[in-house]
């Protein structure tokens, strides 16, 4: 009986706070804090000496509310007015001023712990929350694809016999041209999203990273005729990568810098730092606008009117697969500098 009315009023508790935080405006719930801390002022001040340390401890709760709502600023925020409110009282509550000067330390202790705690489980719910729907996401999107896949290949295919049969001067030959270039770029997007729906797999061997890097380049400047300048900061070691998926990833990155900046050379610095290779691939192009920053790694995220927005979230895939990571500094305007990390195994 008593283990069952306790489950109740946890039932209750939860219901209260679940309305409390979803349905209630902030503007109230701020107010409430701030109620909550005058009345408890109040009480420490007119209450006898007996109470006023009870009421003096009862300034973690606001703080705690406050660290809820707010998360760090908002447990900082708490635990200062708590501190300023309680200021005051500490001499006559504390007869040695190192006891007041503690109590005083653990408010501010508390509110950043309990403030801190609060942001990091919201940032892993955002972040678990972000991953189940890409994982929709990308399953519905590959169920198209494949259904996509073969009457793309047949419609292609016809395009091409058609054409053949024609000169290149009948007005007809340009049309089928047209729809031979869109077919290829939807079959791209195709592969692509299918690409982007299997898990990836490295099949690590180690490789000269130096020559590895030289040739991956000539296969970009050859198809593109622009200029990279490639500076090997340091000896390299050998390193365990996937050859095959790595040359994807440097392709990528390297056709994005050249696109950003047609007519201006692309700069590449390899170079070992502690126990990684860090690749920093430069363009001086008009850089990425500020707002477009936090969505540069999204899957189907694109700026250009033809891209498929998997390029980027693919490469970071390969690169996290690896153990390593990526980054990007840009500055709009000025250019972009992306950062590829590389353990060393």
């Amino acid at each position: 009986m008593f283990i069952s009315v306790n489950f109740l009023r946890m039932r209750r508790i939860k219901k209260f706070i679940h309305f409390w935080y979803r349905w209630i405006p902030p503007y109230i719930k701020w107010s409430a804090i701030f109620i909550l801390f005058l009345i408890i002022f109040i009480l420490t001040h007119f209450s006898s000496l007996t109470w006023k340390s009870f009421f003096f401890r009862l300034y973690y709760l606001p703080i705690f509310m406050a660290s809820l709502l707010g998360g760090l600023k908002g447990g900082l925020f708490g635990a200062l007015l708590a501190v300023l409110l309680s200021l005051p009282l500490t001499n006559n509550l504390f007869p040695y001023k190192l006891l007041g000067f503690q109590e005083i330390c653990l408010f501010l202790l508390f509110g950043i712990t309990t403030g801190f705690l609060v942001d990091r489980e919201r940032a892993e719910r955002e972040k678990l929350k972000q991953s189940e729907h890409l994982a929709l996401l990308g399953k519905a999107a590959a169920a198209i694809a494949h259904e996509l896949k073969t009457p793309l290949v047949v419609i292609g295919g016809f395009a091409k016999l058609l054409q053949k049969q024609l000169l290149p001067d009948d007005p007809n030959w340009k049309k089928l041209d047209i729809i031979l270039k869109e077919t290829k770029w939807m079959q791209d997007m195709v592969h692509g999203i299918l690409d982007f729906s299997k898990p990836v797999q490295v099949k690590l061997k180690p490789v000269n990273f130096k020559q590895f890097i030289k040739d991956a380049l000539k296969l970009v400047e050859m198809s593109s005729n622009a200029k990279i300048e490639v500076y090997f900061l340091t000896d390299l070691p050998e390193v365990k990568i996937d050859p095959d998926k790595f040359k994807q990833v440097l392709i990528n990155i390297v056709n994005n810098a050249i696109q950003a900046a047609p007519d201006k050379p692309v700069k590449i610095n390899v170079s070992t730092q502690k126990n990684n290779i860090v690749i920093e691939i430069i363009d001086q192009g008009p850089g990425i606008p500020e707002e477009y920053q936090k969505k540069i790694f999204e899957p189907f995220f694109t700026t250009k009117n033809r891209g498929t927005g998997l390029g980027l979230a693919i490469v970071k895939r390969i690169i996290e697969a690896h153990q390593g990571n990526i980054s990007f500094k840009s500055i709009p305007g000025k250019g972009t500098t992306f950062v590829i990390c590389l353990p060393l195994f």
